[in-house]
């Protein structure tokens, strides 16, 4: 009995010995692992099955500047943004109550009082009966992330508003008679596009450098400067250094007045500051080549203007400056050249900004999928080749307004020109572009150059912007007979017998029949599309550069 006692003794110390060594692995193994938490670059905690934090690391308490046992339980929570705190507080009570894992974004702020954007991802710890022990969750800071999302948005939708308006624009070529009505129009689209209250247009005097007052935008009309609004005001802008407005014509770039109450007294003042204007954005108006004017965008409010929206009221402006120009020959009774210069300005619109915007799209498109896919340098690639487009077509647009030739055609052979050309619009998209040149290049006239760069790039685009191809294969070939551009895709086709030609077929088929040429167009649902211009080789070329 005596023997019994003394082994139950022994193995109740056992025991004993047994729970605190168990309980001292427990103690230690938690002290590992929240120095292995607190040690982890982001910021962890874990909490109770039923919601409230029971630890934080120490990166978590670095950054919001509050004190651990501060931010226990619910305490964490007054560091969420209060815009973002409902969203937050009810995805996290879902999850609590399906006991599954997620994320979700919020901004938390820092110590100095900044918020930034977090990726909040959590998940649950269970038994084997599904019970929930706790929860473990990180989170990490996704701000560059977050602005660069901003940016691309921000990016595509002023691109696409340039392509609203452009088509508004060749819409009104097509339709309307007056030019003067076309510059209403011009005028209205850009202070629709931009919210103005009212716009200005001044001219400066080739004679004597004097800048004046043309005409105003006011109500949705056009107010000349005869109008008796302007009885009795001086309607010339003062160029002493005093005042903002000389920097536009000096440097023939945008600049912003934020609050013309702050600049030296002007005649005109008298009249904008009772109207409630205070910001004026002033955009330059190049004219074949030429800077001849400013346009002055009235704002009731204070605004100041991201370098995106500089860009698109540069280009809005371009647009106007056309429409003006076009307005001034009418003016002088030139109908035939007036008729040549409005198809040529609506064919190099087309060609220039609307095409070039066109790969802005594609590119921003794949941005931002790059982006939903967390391809952070790939997006970052195709932001960088989307804006690389948008300068080079605000380039090619100034140079229309001054009738040059396109850039590559000035650098290079036509054969060089259209690889350059091919090349720049299908970088970096899903498309396969293969060009080739058969037989030996040979002089052409420069015409006819001009009109082969600028049909391929309408063939190419469109194939960009319709068919869903994933290959492109174009075609120059030089023979004793002829010279052919070829185009081919396997994309998804149309049915060609259908009437659908838009401006851009159009503008192919004149600048075709202005060569004396011909075009086939072969294409079908699902079955890709084909086509192949043949131009008669001319018999004599005068002054053409060598191919």
């Amino acid at each position: 009995m005596t023997t019994q006692l003394e082994n139950a003794h022994v193995s109740m110390q056992d025991t004993e010995q047994g729970n605190a060594t168990l309980t001292g692995d427990l103690q230690s193994w938690e002290r590992s692992f929240r120095i292995a938490i607190d040690t982890i670059p982001g910021l962890a905690w874990f909490g109770s099955a039923d919601g409230p934090v029971e630890f934080l690391n120490k990166q978590w308490c670095e950054y919001t500047g509050i004190a651990m046992d501060d931010a226990l339980g619910w305490g964490w929570t007054r560091t969420i943004h209060p815009e973002d705190f409902p969203r937050l507080e009810a995805q996290w009570s879902d999850a609590l109550m399906r006991r599954l894992p997620g994320e979700l974004e919020a901004r938390v702020r820092r110590s100095d009082g900044e918020y930034r954007w977090f990726l909040f991802r959590y998940a649950p710890l269970q038994d084997d009966t599904g019970r929930v022990l706790k929860w473990y969750g990180a989170n990490i800071d996704i701000e560059a992330r977050k602005l660069a999302e901003k940016a691309l948005q921000a990016s595509e939708q002023l691109a696409r508003a340039q392509v609203d308006a452009l088509k508004s624009s060749l819409d009104a070529l097509a339709m309307e008679p007056d030019p003067n009505r076309l510059v209403a129009h011009s005028l209205r689209t850009l202070s629709r596009q931009f919210d103005a209250h009212s716009m200005s247009v001044w001219r400066r005097d080739p004679a004597d450098g004097t800048v004046g007052l043309a005409y105003a935008f006011e109500d949705g009309y056009v107010i000349p400067n005869t109008d008796s609004r302007f009885a009795g005001l001086d309607l010339s802008l003062p160029m002493d250094e005093a005042y903002p407005w000389p920097e536009v014509f000096r440097s023939g770039k945008a600049n912003v007045i934020e609050d013309i109450r702050a600049v030296p007294s002007f005649p005109l003042c008298d009249r904008l500051i009772p109207l409630g204007i205070v910001t004026v954005l002033l955009v330059p108006m190049v004219i074949a080549g030429c800077l001849e004017g400013a346009i002055g965008l009235r704002f009731k409010q204070r605004r100041a203007f991201r370098s995106e929206e500089v860009e698109l009221a540069q280009a809005l402006t371009n647009q106007t400056t056309l429409m003006i120009r076009l307005a001034e020959l009418s003016a002088q009774g030139r109908e035939t050249a007036i008729t040549a210069e409005r198809n040529r300005i609506a064919r190099d619109i087309h060609d220039t900004l609307a095409q070039g915007l066109t790969g802005v799209i594609v590119q921003l498109e794949a941005a931002e999928d790059a982006s939903r896919r967390g391809l952070g340098r790939d997006a970052e690639r195709h932001v960088t080749s989307a804006r690389n487009l948008a300068r080079e077509s605000l380039s090619e647009a100034r140079r229309s307004v001054a009738a040059l030739r396109p850039q590559p055609l000035e650098e290079g052979a036509v054969t060089d020109a259209l690889r350059v050309l091919i090349r720049r619009l299908t970088d970096g998209v899903a498309l396969d572009a293969d060009f080739r040149v058969l037989g030996v290049p040979r002089a052409l006239p420069r015409d006819w150059e001009d009109n082969l760069f600028r049909i391929a790039q309408e063939l190419v685009t469109n194939v960009l912007r319709h068919a869903k191809a994933s290959r492109i294969a174009v075609t120059i070939a030089f023979t004793e007979e002829d010279v052919r551009l070829e185009c081919a895709d396997d994309g998804c086709g149309f049915d060609s017998s259908a009437k659908h030609e838009g401006f851009g077929v159009m503008g192919i088929r004149e600048r075709i029949d202005a060569m004396g040429g011909r075009m086939k167009l072969t294409s079908s649902i699902g079955g890709g599309t084909e086509v192949s211009i043949r131009l008669p080789t001319p018999s004599v070329v005068s002054g053409a550069p060598r191919a």
